[in-house]
C-alpha cells in the first residue's frame, strides 16, 4: 500500500540503530542489518502509520542463499517465531520503529508473519541436495542430509559453556559462553563410533560420550568430541565407520617395501563398495567376487585428486593440500620417492592426463575410446621391466559411472571387463597387490556423481593379496 497520512511513529533512513537482527542459516555470507542506508527505499503504511521501509527480497539476497528453494524462519525477541516461504516475496518489507524496533510489514502475508522486535532471520533450505554446504548423515537408517537452517527448525537446547575465569579488587567473574547445541541421538544412530568429516578435509572418529554434541553455528554445523576436539564446519558423519582407509595405501605399500616384497597397487577410479557389491550380485565381477575384500573410507572430498593424494602421501586432504580440482602440487613424500630411497625401482601408470605433480613422471595412457586398455598394456610392461613399485590408475569405470549411472548396464559391462584385466594383471605380478578405489559414486536421475558424504561416495572396496598366484 501506498504511504498515506496519519500519525508517523517511524524512525528515519539515516545512521544506525539500537537494535540489529541478524541473517543466518543456509547462507554464503550472514548478515547483522543494523540500519536501512544501502537499500532501495520505500514508502508503505500500517496501522494508518507511514513507514520508511526496504524490501526484504533485497536484505535477503546479500547474505546469498545456498539453495534456490528456501524457507525464512522469522524470530522475535520474545521467541514468537513465524515462518514463510522464500520464493515469493512480494509486498514483504522490512522497517524500523521506536515500538517495535525491526518491524516485518507482508503485506500480502497472513498478519502472524509481521514479526515484531526481529533478531534473526533463519535461511532454511528445503531442498538440501541443492545446498552445497549440506551435511551428509549416514547410519543405520541409510543417507539423509541435513542443514544448519534445518537443525534450528527442527530444534535444539542452549549449553552454557565455560570460557574462562578474572579477577579485580578480590571479585571474581565467570564467563561462559551460549551454544545452540543438539545431541547425537537427535539426528544420528550408531552402535559405537562416528567418522566426521570436515570441509577441510580432516576426518575425526569419535566415541560419543555425554560432552560430545553438535553445534549449530552461523552458517554451518560443528562438532565436539569427548576429548573436547572441535570439528569445524561439518561436512558429513559416518556412523560405525570401517577401520581401513585408502590412506593405508601409502603405509601398507612401504611396509610391504621394506619387508622386501614387490608391491603393486591398482586404482580402479570410481569403484565404490555398493557399486562393487551389485557387480557382485549381477555376475560382472567373478575375480573381484572371489577376493577378500573390506570396506573402507575415502577422503573428503571424495573426488578423484584428493583420493589420488591420499593414497600417495597416506595422508588426508587438510595435511596433503588437495582438496579439490585445479591443485597439483601437495604437501609431503609420496610413495614413489619414498621407495626410491629404499633402493626400489618404480613405475606409475597413469590414464591419458597426469593428475598430480608427483615424484616420478608417470606413464600416460593415450587410447582414446578405450583408455583402460593402454593402462592395461603399460602395467604389463611394467611388470615385464621387473618395477618392485607399480602404481596403476583404471579410469573407465569412474567415466562409465558418471556417464550411465553406477548401477547401469554399461557400467556394469565395464567393471567386467576391467575385472578380467585386473586377474591379468594380478596373475602376471609377482608380490604383494593392493586394490582399491578414490572414492564411489551415486546415482543422480540420468546418470552418476560423487562428492558428498554418503556411503555410495565414501565406502570402497580394499584388497591385499598376493600376486603370481591366479
Amino acid at each position: 500500500m501506498i504511504a498515506g497520512t496519519g500519525c508517523n511513529s517511524y524512525q528515519g533512513l539515516s545512521g544506525d540503530y539500537e537494535h540489529s537482527f541478524q541473517i543466518r542459516g543456509d547462507v554464503e555470507i550472514p548478515q547483522k542489518i543494523s540500519t536501512l542506508m544501502g537499500y532501495r527505499i520505500k514508502r508503505v503504511t500500517k496501522d494508518n502509520r507511514n513507514a520508511t521501509a526496504i524490501a526484504l527480497a533485497d536484505v535477503i539476497n546479500t547474505a546469498k542463499p545456498r539453495s534456490t528453494s528456501y524457507d525464512l524462519l522469522f524470530v522475535g525477541a520474545d521467541g514468537l517465531s513465524s515462518k514463510i516461504k522464500g520464493d515469493d516475496l512480494t509486498g514483504c518489507n522490512l522497517a524500523y520503529t521506536d515500538q517495535y524496533d525491526w518491524e516485518l510489514i507482508n503485506e500480502l502475508h497472513p498478519i502472524s508473519s509481521q514479526v515484531k522486535n526481529l533478531r534473526e532471520i533463519i535461511v532454511i533450505s528445503t531442498n538440501c541436495e541443492d545446498d552445497k554446504n549440506a551435511v551428509g548423515i549416514n547410519d543405520q537408517s541409510g543417507y539423509r542430509s541435513t542443514t544448519a537452517g534445518n537443525l534450528f527448525l527442527s530444534g535444539f537446547k542452549e549449553k552454557r559453556i565455560f570460557e574462562g575465569q578474572s579477577q579485580l579488587n578480590e571479585k571474581e567473574v565467570t564467563v561462559y559462553t551460549t551454544h545452540e547445541i543438539i545431541a547425537l541421538d537427535d539426528i544420528l544412530s550408531y552402535d559405537k563410533e562416528i567418522a566426521v568429516f570436515s570441509r577441510d578435509g580432516s576426518v575425526t572418529f569419535d566415541k560419543p560420550g555425554d560432552d560430545s554434541f553438535f553445534e549449530i553455528t552461523e552458517t554451518g554445523i560443528d562438532y565436539t568430541a569427548v576429548d573436547k576436539t572441535q570439528v569445524i564446519d561439518v561436512a558429513g558423519i559416518i556412523a560405525d565407520p570401517p577401520k581401513f582407509s585408502i590412506t593405508d595405501v601409502a603405509s601398507d605399500t612401504i611396509h610391504q617395501l621394506e619387508k622386501g616384497n614387490n608391491v603393486m597397487v591398482i586404482e580402479l577410479d570410481g569403484l565404490g563398495w555398493q557399486m562393487l557389491e551389485t557387480a557382485k550380485e549381477k555376475g560382472r565381477a567373478p575375480y573381484l567376487a572371489s577376493l577378500p575384500a573390506q570396506q573402507a573410507l575415502s577422503v573428503f572430498p571424495p573426488i578423484s585428486p584428493a583420493g589420488l593424494a591420499a593414497m600417495i602421501t597416506g595422508t588426508t586432504p587438510d595435511i596433503n593440500g588437495i582438496a579439490g580440482r585445479g591443485v597439483m602440487d601437495f604437501n609431503g613424500e609420496d610413495i614413489f620417492e619414498k621407495a626410491q630411497k629404499l633402493g626400489k625401482r618404480v613405475a606409475y601408470i597413469e590414464g591419458d592426463v597426469k593428475m598430480l605433480n608427483t615424484s616420478v613422471e608417470p606413464v600416460l595412457s593415450v587410447n582414446e575410446g578405450a583408455q583402460d586398455s593402454r593402462v592395461f598394456e603399460n602395467t604389463q610392461k611394467a611388470i615385464a621391466d621387473n618395477n618392485q613399485l607399480i602404481f596403476t590408475h583404471f579410469h573407465s569405470i569412474d567415466d562409465d559411472a558418471t556417464t550411465y549411472g553406477p548401477y547401469a548396464l554399461e557400467n556394469m559391462e565395464q567393471i567386467e571387463l576391467v575385472d578380467r584385466m585386473v586377474q591379468q594383471l594380478v596373475k602376471d605380478f609377482n608380490g604383494m597387490v593392493i586394490i582399491t578405489a578414490d572414492h564411489g559414486l551415486h546415482p543422480t536421475e540420468t546418470a552418476g556423481t560423487h562428492g558428498r558424504v554418503c556411503s555410495e561416495d565414501m565406502l570402497v572396496p580394499y584388497i591385499m593379496i598376493k600376486g603370481g598366484q591366479v
